[in-house]
């Protein structure tokens, strides 16, 4: 029954006993004594019983614990939330504080891979803050010393044949994969890996034979997996497959081909042009720079090229001596790395700080702002700068700091370090270098035209 169906009978049969008790009051009826005594007392014991009932009902149970499983997912959670938020802000002195408290939170609960991308994250923008980099190669040894598990095969029989390997997209949420070291990876694909030529600050570069026509060609291998969360890794491998078609679109005699790409154990990878030669950093140190017309020549090609993929609606986004790959015996110059820079953004509706080299960015893409084919071109002014001086026009101590001088500071003239040098060459470095992109060159070729014009004014045979 009801507790208030409890209590208003009980407050009735209270009511029928005091009313029995008045009657034997008044009227001197003894024999009604008895059962108004009784209902009395009933009633007024059902009435505690209701009141005590009433009480143990309001008083809430116990709660069960929370299962472990549950608080560490929530905190998952919210650090992947913080994480999100730190990506999307201009770094500064409090955004890297803030990313290295994250990381070392992660680290002390043995999140090691959450951990590891917030590590990395942070050292893309400044790799000597506090103790980072120690930190980071901490966890990436632990990692890498960690005993690999083989799974179990499951039994196959007629009635339960082996099941067919799941596409990689189909795998998106599934445990993050580490890269293989170079020395486990034999294959990729179709292609057989000859050995490791290179590495950068997205991938390693392998010497690989196409096995379906025998060609040699080099392969780019990016370990997505490791690189992003899971909650992250859907939209980057889709963004992957995407600036790597638009980049295989480009056919210009200045830029590198890209033959396929493709993803396997959680390496995305693609097969280009393998290129003979080296790197124009190679001639950025001031001991080993190249004449001065050469280098004229040579930028100015990289412009047309920049030029060619700005109508495609293509940005390179980390333009610098170090992708850009030539050979003297040849001459042939080829920029390199179309589209990779772009993994680290946020997304494709995002603009965002995308991966880069900071002393060759240019202010609105360290500030997060969209970069257009004028932000290729201010990189392209640095490497000028550069491979002419040995030195690079912006310098700093702290991330902070470069930041600030790119964004505000002038640049040193060019005539500071190289006084030998026709004053047009300083004119066209101080155009590429200026900080409101519409101020810069138009386009990639009126920037080769200009540094044509100049060239033509440097004697031949300047050292």
């Amino acid at each position: 029954m009801h507790k208030f169906g409890l209590i208003a009978a009980s407050v009735g049969f209270g009511t029928l006993g005091v009313g029995l008790l008045l009657r034997v009051i008044a009227h001197m009826d003894t024999w009604l004594w008895l059962p108004g005594m009784v209902l009395l007392t009933g009633g007024s014991a059902l009435i505690l019983w209701c009141r005590f009932a009433g009480s143990a009902a309001a008083t809430p149970a116990p709660k069960s614990p929370r299962p472990v499983g549950t608080e560490t997912a929530r905190l998952l959670d919210n650090f992947e939330q913080r994480f999100a938020e730190l990506k999307g802000r201009k770094p500064n002195a409090t955004v890297l504080s803030d990313l290295y408290t994250l990381g070392s939170q992660l680290e002390q609960r043995g999140r090691v891979p959450q951990a590891t991308a917030v590590y990395r994250h942070l050292a893309r923008f400044d790799n000597t803050y506090r103790d980072v980099g120690a930190r980071l190669r901490r966890l990436m040894d632990a990692e890498r010393a960690k005993p690999k598990a083989a799974p179990a095969a499951p039994a196959t029989s007629a009635a339960n044949p082996a099941p067919v390997p799941a596409p990689a997209a189909a795998t998106a949420g599934s445990t993050q994969v580490t890269a293989p070291a170079s020395a486990d990876l034999q294959r990729l694909g179709r292609y057989q890996l000859e050995r490791e030529i290179g590495r950068g600050a997205m991938g390693i570069v392998y010497l690989g034979r196409d096995t379906a026509i025998n060609r040699m060609v080099a392969i780019k291998a990016i370990p997505l997996a490791s690189e992003f969360s899971d909650a992250e890794l859907v939209e980057a491998r889709a963004r992957f497959f995407r600036e790597a078609e638009t980049a295989g679109r480009l056919n210009h005699p200045n830029i590198v081909t890209i033959y396929d790409v493709g993803e396997e154990r959680g390496l995305a990878y693609i097969a280009m042009e393998y290129l003979k030669g080296q790197h124009l950093s190679d001639y950025a140190k001031s001991d080993s720079l190249m004449e001065p017309r050469k280098v004229l020549e040579v930028i100015g090609r990289t412009a047309e090229a920049l030029g060619f993929a700005h109508k495609q609606q293509v940005v390179h986004r980390d333009i610098k001596p170090a992708n850009l790959m030539y050979d003297p015996s040849t001459d042939i110059l080829k920029i390199t790395d179309f589209g990779i820079a772009r993994l680290s953004g946020a997304g494709s509706t995002r603009t965002g700080i995308v991966l880069g080299t900071p002393s060759f960015m240019s202010p609105e893409q360290l500030e997060g702002r969209t970069v257009t084919g004028h932000s290729d071109l201010f990189s392209l002014g640095v490497s000028l700068f550069q491979l002419l001086t040995g030195q690079l026009p912006f310098t700093a101590d702290s991330m902070t700091g470069l930041m600030q001088q790119i964004a505000e500071a002038p640049h040193p003239p060019l005539r500071a370090f190289r006084p030998d040098l026709p004053a047009c060459v300083g004119s066209v470095i101080d155009r590429a270098l200026a900080k409101n992109p519409d101020a810069r060159y138009d386009s990639g070729a009126q920037m080769a035209a200009a540094l044509e014009e100049c060239r033509s004014r440097i004697p031949s045979g300047l050292p």
